[in-house]
């Protein structure tokens, strides 16, 4: 694989005319969220490149606050590239590929999502559209041990992913892609009904 350092900037919120509490309570229960500020290019083990385009919005890990103390669960720590692409996964059902990166032809579901979608996808492809949860869990893990050897927050990540993350997973299958973010990208995301922006 080969796992290039994301750019990317702070997404900055709006806490005018809040007060205090509101304020310690919006920090609190919303984490920050960054915006990739370059497409970012993820080439897999089999040469196909998956990008996920300038523009995205992530909070990175998901992890809860009072574990960001411990060495390696900061949402910028270890986490942080398989963390994109999970969340994109996530988010939208698919990653993005490049389709002149491709050793195989992509599935009749792919294929059918770009071209009810092509103004919206553009040159590249959903490809993964319609795996399912742990295909996403796994290959943040994967990308996590890939990129800094860290194998026992990755995993630990994977194991607590799979106990709670069909949470979200679920909200995004019945809402779509502003379950829990905006649709900063304005993709169509696959749901349980269909495809939803």
């Amino acid at each position: 694989m080969i796992i290039p350092d994301p750019q990317f900037k702070p997404v900055n919120v709006n806490l005018n005319g809040k007060s205090f509490c509101d304020k310690i309570s919006e920090i609190w229960h919303n984490p920050p969220r960054f915006e990739l500020c370059a497409d970012w290019i993820v080439t897999l083990d089999d040469g196909l490149e998956i990008i996920v385009p300038k523009g995205f919005i992530t909070d990175f890990a998901s992890i809860p606050r009072l574990l960001w103390a411990i060495p390696g669960f900061a949402p910028s720590g270890p986490l942080l590239c398989g963390s994109i692409l999970h969340d994109f996964g996530f988010q939208y059902g698919y990653l993005l590929a490049i389709p002149s990166s491709a050793t195989l032809p992509f599935p009749k579901a792919s294929l059918a999502l770009k071209e009810r979608y092509k103004s919206r996808f553009g040159e590249y492809v959903p490809a993964f559209a319609g795996y399912r949860q742990v295909f996403f869990d796994n290959l943040m893990s994967g990308i996590t041990i890939e990129k800094t050897g860290a194998k026992f927050i990755a995993n630990s990540a994977r194991k607590a992913l799979d106990k709670f993350g069909h949470h979200a997973w679920n909200r995004y299958r019945i809402i779509g892609p502003t379950a829990y973010n905006s649709n900063s990208l304005g993709l169509p995301g696959i749901t349980m009904s269909g495809v939803s922006f």
